[in-house]
């Protein structure tokens, strides 16, 4: 049993809007999280843009990049009683293709991937672990997302897990886990302050938590791969030579 959507989120806003809570949040279902709900989901009917900078353009809530899938290892922000504001930017990055690297454009570029939504190398890590737990053991680990039509490893294959984990290591490190990075991708850095909850204590009221996410600015900072000595330059250096 997991918590449902209201039952986890108590309000929330959009540009000082009040949000539908069933409408505006995703579900989707994590074998170790439980119920996760998503806000702008890119699956969502109606996709929300920032259009102003500051706390007033915030939605309480959580978030991350549209489309980056939420693991297991993933960052956490963790709540307590009380307001936490956290002030982000938008980072982008842009690698080129073809001869220069062999970043992944798509999805297609990894050997095995079973999570929806973009490229990742840690969804690229992860599917290859659990192919490797598929060949081990038979199963795959009940913990991530699997390929469909494959049963997920019961309590006695666990071990069986355990086994190849300790044996095995870190995927990063497997010769056949080639994941590379993606052709282009999306960070947000942040930072946060904290103001405490103060309650009475003859309230009956229960404590809750405020989360406020809002852009500092709606500039993006880019990074993106150039030549360095473009091909045509040489050509044009060398049209003198015999």
């Amino acid at each position: 049993m997991s918590y449902a959507v209201e039952e986890m989120i108590l309000d929330a806003t959009f540009e000082e809007e009040p949000l539908n809570i069933r409408e505006s949040f995703t579900l989707f279902n994590d074998p170790s999280l439980g119920n996760c709900f998503t806000f702008n989901h890119f699956n969502s009917s109606t996709q929300y843009q920032a259009r102003g900078s500051g706390a007033r353009y915030g939605i309480f809530t959580c978030i991350h990049p549209m489309g980056q899938n939420v693991y297991l290892e993933s960052v956490k922000h963790t709540l307590r009683p009380g307001t936490d504001q956290i002030a982000m930017k938008k980072y982008r990055f842009t690698r080129l293709r073809g001869p220069f690297t062999n970043c992944a454009a798509t999805k297609s570029a990894a050997q095995s991937f079973y999570f929806p939504g973009d490229y990742s190398v840690d969804g690229c890590l992860r599917s290859c672990y659990q192919y490797s737990v598929y060949r081990s053991c038979g199963c795959m680990d009940p913990s991530y997302a699997r390929e469909q039509g494959v049963k997920s490893c019961n309590f006695e294959q666990l071990a069986c897990i355990d086994s190849m984990s300790a044996r095995r290591r870190d995927p990063y490190y497997w010769p056949e886990c080639k994941c590379p990075l993606p052709c282009g991708e999306e960070e947000y850095r942040y930072e946060t302050s904290r103001a405490m909850y103060l309650q009475s204590f003859n309230s009956n009221t229960s404590q809750t938590s405020e989360i406020v996410i809002f852009p500092v600015m709606l500039d993006v900072y880019s990074q993106v791969e150039e030549w360095t000595f473009p091909f045509s330059r040489v050509l044009g250096l060398t049209g003198g030579f015999a």
